[in-house]
C-alpha cells in the first residue's frame, strides 16, 4: 500500500494515525488535507516517489548508524544507482571483500519493495562496486588469454559468490574457457581451465 486516508482530531493526531497505516517515518511521505472540521480532520497520504523515497530512506537508515552520507543517486534503464560517500568511513559501509556493502544492499532493496515492487536499485560506496567489477572483469580476462595460450589451468583469488558470477558473465564472453571450483565456503578456490569441449 502506497496511499491512505487518516483522520485525527487533530492535524499532527492524523498524520501519525496515517504513518501507522503504512509503517514509515514522515521523513518519507507527502500528505494533503481533505477536509478540516471542528472534531476532525481528514487527510491523503502518499509515500514518496522512488527517487526520493529511496534518498529518505538511505540517509536515515545511515545517519540512525552514526554515518554522515552524501549520497548520490542517478537513474539508467537498469534502475537507480545509489553512490554513498562518508568522510572516513567507506571502508566500514564496503567491508571485506564488500560484504557489508552486499547487506546494506539487501537491508535498502527489502524496505523499498514494501511500496515499489518492481524497483531496482544498485547500491555503492564511493564508486567500491564498479571498480571492483572492473577489476574483476580485466582480471578475469587477462588470466584467459593465458590460460588459453599455455592450455594449463590457473587459480584466481578466492572469490565471494557475487564476484564469481561477475567472472563467470566475462569468461561467457571468451570461448575456448570455462570456470569450476575447489573447496567450499572461504577456502573456495576459483579455476579456469581451457574447455576441452571447445576443440
Amino acid at each position: 500500500m502506497r496511499l491512505a486516508e487518516a483522520t485525527g482530531k487533530t492535524l499532527d493526531e492524523a498524520i501519525e494515525n496515517g504513518l501507522k497505516t503504512l509503517k514509515v517515518r514522515q521523513e518519507e511521505i507527502e500528505y494533503e488535507l481533505i477536509s478540516e472540521e471542528e472534531e476532525e480532520v481528514k487527510i491523503k497520504m502518499e509515500v514518496k516517489e522512488p527517487r526520493l523515497h529511496l534518498l529518505e530512506l538511505t540517509k536515515y537508515i545511515l545517519e540512525s548508524c552514526g554515518f554522515k552520507p552524501t549520497i548520490n543517486i542517478t537513474k539508467d534503464d537498469k534502475g537507480f544507482y545509489l553512490n554513498i560517500k562518508t568522510r572516513h568511513a567507506d571502508a566500514i559501509l564496503i567491508g571485506k571483500k564488500g560484504e557489508t556493502l552486499w547487506a546494506l544492499q539487501y537491508i535498502i532493496t527489502r524496505l523499498m519493495k514494501r511500496f515499489h515492487p518492481n524497483l531496482k536499485v544498485l547500491v555503492d560506496v564511493s564508486g567500491y562496486r564498479m571498480r571492483r567489477t572492473n577489476f574483476l572483469k580485466k582480471k578475469a580476462e587477462a588470466i584467459a588469454r593465458i590460460v588459453l595460450q599455455t592450455g594449463r589451468e590457473m587459480a584466481l583469488d578466492p572469490l565471494t559468490k557475487r564476484e564469481k558470477q561477475i567472472v563467470e558473465s566475462k569468461l561467457s564472453e571468451i570461448k575456448g574457457v570455462k570456470i569450476y571450483s575447489i573447496g567450499k565456503g572461504a577456502s573456495t578456490n576459483v579455476i579456469i581451465a581451457p574447455n576441452d569441449e571447445s576443440k
